[in-house]
């Protein structure tokens, strides 16, 4: 195993306002695992997507949660700013909820909510198969329970060369991995602003290792039959012009399998309504963390 010098294990503290951030590594399952905490209250746990993306573009989204509770944010083993092993087999399903039980229980926290968007919504509903007792609820936003279906993306001709190379083709290197995904990105979004992008492009830490593995974990991704099984009270939300983990084969199917499940569709938004509808996104999101 060898070690990303970004995951040095070194502690920091991060000012965001009024809030105070925790961000610093911890060894889980022989492994260091970059994570930060704002805030005080029940726990809830991010699970950011990609994969081969860090956290960072779920904040400072996320972060106004803080408020009424403890947000924990991390990188999955083999991204962002986490260790990167030699060899990306180790990085499986089995591998990361495993960690994401570790590093709760190495933080104190015995239950949770936990909150998966997009390929963090896979590793979440596999989590939630195996650890539900662990859970407190589960929110899973634009994800999918199976990829059975056509994507619906459409953009111009450079994006669409894009878009054919990111799933056709392995990324060369981290620089090939960004200048790939940022035409893509465009077109998750029902309405682009450019500023927006910029900032996402430059808080992310690309690691195109974690993303030339990530397809092949797809290949077994099927979470039809488990869904009826879980009882932990879930929300399936899903932007209606989400082209990718499209809303009706992705959070209108979660919430039809799952016993527990309540459906939110934002209207105005792509792949990221707690971007595009912020407001709304977050007024619905509290209220449903708070019942």
């Amino acid at each position: 195993m060898r070690y990303d010098l970004k995951a040095a294990a070194t502690a920091a503290v991060l000012a965001t306002g009024a809030n105070t951030v925790l961000a610093e590594t911890t060894s889980v399952n022989g492994a260091q695992l970059y994570y930060e905490t704002v805030g005080t209250g029940p726990p809830i746990l991010m699970m950011h997507g990609g994969l081969g993306l860090s956290h960072d573009y779920l904040r400072p989204y996320f972060d106004q949660l803080s408020e009424t509770h403890t947000v924990v944010y991390y990188d999955h083993f083999g991204n962002g700013r986490s260790a990167s092993p030699d060899d990306y087999g180790e990085m499986t399903f089995d591998r990361m909820t495993s960690d994401a039980d570790a590093l709760m229980t190495q933080l104190g926290h015995e239950t949770f909510t936990l909150i998966g968007h997009s390929y963090g919504g896979f590793i979440a509903q596999e989590f939630a198969a195996r650890y539900q007792d662990r859970l407190d609820g589960l929110v899973l936003i634009d994800t999918v329970p199976a990829f059975d279906y056509q994507p619906t993306v459409a953009g111009t001709d450079e994006q669409m060369a894009a878009f054919g190379k990111l799933f056709s083709q392995p990324m060369a290197d981290d620089a090939d991995w960004q200048a790939t995904w940022n035409p893509v990105v465009e077109m998750y979004f029902h309405q682009w602003d450019a500023a927006v992008g910029a900032d996402l492009d430059a808080r992310t830490v690309y690691n195109h290792k974690a993303w030339n593995a990530s397809g092949a974990l797809l290949g077994s991704f099927n979470m039809l039959e488990q869904l009826p099984t879980i009882e932990t009270p879930t929300l399936a939300i899903a932007g209606k012009h989400d082209p990718i983990t499209v809303a009706e084969h992705g959070a209108e199917r979660i919430a039809g399998l799952m016993p527990n499940a309540t459906l939110l569709i934002f209207e105005a938004s792509g792949h990221y309504p707690f971007i595009e509808e912020e407001a709304a996104f977050f007024d619905a999101l509290k209220g449903w963390l708070s019942r």
